[in-house]
């Protein structure tokens, strides 16, 4: 019942007798080379290591640095991701605590049209928030899709983190600038009060 394994193998079909022979030589050769190599090298001392062993720490050390350097890679895309993920809460956080945009009744909403990437966007505001939007005062930020506004120090700080959020942003530069030839012709003209955009 105790087969040695080269018993078990011939049995079964998958060696002969010779090879099986043949292997049993070949590993009896190897442990006799094993102990000879390793009576010569007590002999010799471990002052002088063989070049094959230098080789092999050599490939071992080269190894152990790629993997370094693999791993070191793998966590700055890790740390860049995690720190990508930190900034969106941080500016979903920001829209959500300082979000000046209110209900509107029909009878006090005003259409505000404004352009997010290649499409015309149209909200209702009330008279008071389409003057602070239409003054730089308040700016429109993106919310996954929702529009919110935000004062201008807010949308400072959402701009810091993503400025792919800030949507619309009026300022007063344009009314502090220097005419120009144009803005004296049509300073003729008069705008009516009652005109929507």
């Amino acid at each position: 019942m105790a087969d040695s394994l080269r018993d078990q193998l011939v049995k079964a079909g998958l060696a002969t007798s010779a090879q099986a022979k043949k292997a049993e030589r070949s590993g009896r050769a190897t442990e006799t080379a094993k102990r000879h190599n390793n009576a010569k090298g007590k002999s010799k001392g471990k002052d002088e290591p063989s070049s094959l062993t230098q080789q092999v720490k050599a490939k071992a050390a080269q190894q152990r640095a790629e993997k370094a350097s693999r791993d070191k890679a793998i966590a700055q895309v890790r740390n860049a991701k995690s720190e990508a993920k930190a900034k969106q809460a941080q500016v979903r956080q920001l829209i959500a605590q300082n979000d000046q945009r209110t209900k509107v009744s029909d009878d006090e909403a005003v259409p505000y049209n404004f352009v997010h990437g290649q499409k015309i966007k149209k909200i209702h505001v009330t008279k008071v928030q389409l003057e602070a939007l239409s003054s730089g005062r308040l700016i429109v930020v993106n919310n996954n899709g929702i529009y919110h506004f935000v004062d201008a120090k807010v949308a400072e700080q959402i701009a810091a983190r993503d400025p792919k959020r800030i949507i619309v942003a009026h300022s007063n530069e344009s009314k502090d600038a220097t005419p120009s030839a144009d803005d004296d012709h049509y300073a003729k003209f008069a705008i009516p009060d009652d005109l929507d955009w």
